[in-house]
């Protein structure tokens, strides 16, 4: 099962992705990954938060936003941002960035969404929603 976070500021009706450049290929994707054993999904989309972006979160900042199927059960929680943070990758993640393997997160309004790669993909529908 992999876990993940939607982090939107409604302010700026804005979503906060990781932009990736791997040997080619542009994407981007959400912070998240694989959820742990003894783990629950709500507990990895924090975990992975906090590694990949240092974002601290609690339980009681995320609420479920969807959940679907691809090759394995995805599940993706929501947090509203209201101020503009700038983040910089953490953990794993910049440890393997490389000149062909970049990980940046970026601010993207919601009105871009449906013209970028997201990975998954069945995640636009749900954000361009919002």
């Amino acid at each position: 099962m992999r876990a993940g976070t939607v982090i939107y500021n409604p302010k700026e009706k804005e979503v906060l992705l990781i932009h990736r450049l791997k040997n080619g290929r542009e994407y981007w994707v959400n912070p998240g990954g694989t959820v742990e054993e003894n783990e629950s999904a709500l507990e990895a989309a924090i975990r992975e938060t906090h590694e990949e972006i240092n974002l601290k979160l609690s339980p009681q900042d995320l609420t479920t936003f969807v959940e679907f199927q691809t090759t394995k059960k995805e599940v993706y929680f929501l947090t509203e941002l209201f101020e503009k943070s700038e983040f910089e990758i953490h953990g794993e993640e910049k440890e393997r960035s490389s000149e062909n393997n970049i990980y940046q997160p970026t601010w993207v309004p919601i009105s871009e969404i449906q013209h970028i790669e997201l990975v998954p993909e069945e995640l636009k529908k749900s954000i361009v929603e919002m």
